[in-house]
């Protein structure tokens, strides 16, 4: 059994605590993320399980064998670099090759293992080709070729993709994907990316300053976010947030944001139900504000509707993005493409209240 289990793990670095109590597993096969702002502690977490720094506190299980003290090539795990460390001396095969020859492999299953692999990523024509003969991407599946090799338990990659152009990362992040499908290899995977973090793991681990922030489904992550940060930093464009408050009229739960005023769905109210002149953060995704002009695909009332200012209109092919402005309060709307919305203009919009968010001021604890 391959899990990753991080009990209380600390490092500190004199005065900077960069990562501060972590506890997380991750299980046998599983495809984890950690995602967040840079800083976060997630690729010192990741340099601690592959023994690459030493930890201030806590344990590091991989499989049921405690590694704290055990040196990084004996942990059993491979590690693919942001900047693919590769030698630039050595042609492809050699560099897929180095690690098996370190360990003293016969040279048939050297050759076995590096075939294999090549196939597998396409790479047939490249292994007699010097790292500086290759595009980025090729680079980069050396780097992960040479990973593949290993057959290690554990797959550790610190941002593999940040390095790669906006098209060759979009094709690379499925080729992962499938290939951690096709080879069962538990992975942990480091991205500042959110986008990363929501197409590819099967869970994702919000950290931020340190601190675990919510480790879940990455669905899960964007429909229920635990808190503020998790709300703002999943999803994209980020959700637009607002001061408000709750307000108790004629039996029905509101929140007001002037000039905005919003009846709550029902299971909104049940959630908030008592708490009437609370002060709350109202939360709304781009996707769920609609231009009512257009018959969106949501009930839409007074109770739901609000006059907007449009400051600035991107078209995007098949949707426009749309700040929009209600007195001091920005928002982020993604329209469909035959909006009327014209920059400086008045704007009606719905917003479907079943998929809004409220947040405590104070805590930044999701209320509903």
């Amino acid at each position: 059994m391959a899990r990753v289990l991080l009990d209380k793990l600390s490092k500190h670095f004199r005065s900077v605590i960069a990562v501060d109590d972590l506890t997380l597993e991750v299980a046998d096969k599983e495809f984890l993320v950690l995602v967040g702002p840079s800083g976060c502690g997630k690729t010192t977490a990741l340099r601690c399980i592959a023994g690459l720094e030493e930890a201030t506190s806590g344990e590091i299980h991989i499989g049921d064998r405690l590694v704290n003290d055990v040196s990084p090539k004996d942990r059993d795990i491979a590690m693919v670099f942001q900047n693919y460390a590769l030698y630039p001396h050595m042609n492809v095969y050699d560099n897929m090759a180095f690690g098996l020859k370190l360990r003293k492999f016969p040279k048939a299953e050297i050759q076995r293992r590096v075939k294999e692999t090549a196939e597998m990523l396409g790479m047939q024509e490249l292994l007699n080709r010097k790292p500086r003969e290759l595009s980025g991407g090729q680079r980069q599946r050396v780097a992960l070729g040479r990973a593949i090799v290993r057959e290690p338990k554990v797959f550790l990659m610190d941002e593999p993709l940040s390095n790669l152009d906006a098209k060759l990362r979009v094709q690379t992040r499925a080729e992962l994907t499938k290939l951690h499908r096709r080879l069962g290899i538990t992975t942990v995977y480091v991205t500042h990316d959110q986008m990363e973090a929501m197409t590819m793991g099967e869970r994702s681990a919000v950290l931020d300053e340190g601190k675990l922030q919510q480790v879940a489904a990455p669905l899960e992550l964007f429909r229920h976010p635990v808190n503020l940060f998790v709300a703002g930093f999943i999803g994209s464009p980020a959700m637009s947030f607002m001061s408000g408050a709750l307000e108790m009229r004629d039996g029905q739960m509101w929140m007001r944001a002037d000039p905005l005023v919003l009846r709550l769905s029902e299971q909104h109210s049940a959630k908030v139900k008592g708490l009437a002149g609370r002060q709350v953060v109202f939360g709304v995704r781009p996707d769920d504000i609609y231009d009512r002009s257009l018959c969106p695909p949501i009930p839409t009332s007074e109770d739901n509707s609000a006059t907007v200012t449009v400051d600035v209109t991107e078209p995007m092919g098949s949707t426009v993005d749309a700040n929009l402005r209600a007195g001091k309060h920005e928002l982020t709307a993604h329209l469909d493409a035959d909006t009327k919305a014209e920059d400086g203009e008045a704007l009606e919009v719905s917003f479907d209240m079943t998929k809004t968010h409220l947040f405590d001021p104070e805590t930044k604890s999701a209320l509903t």
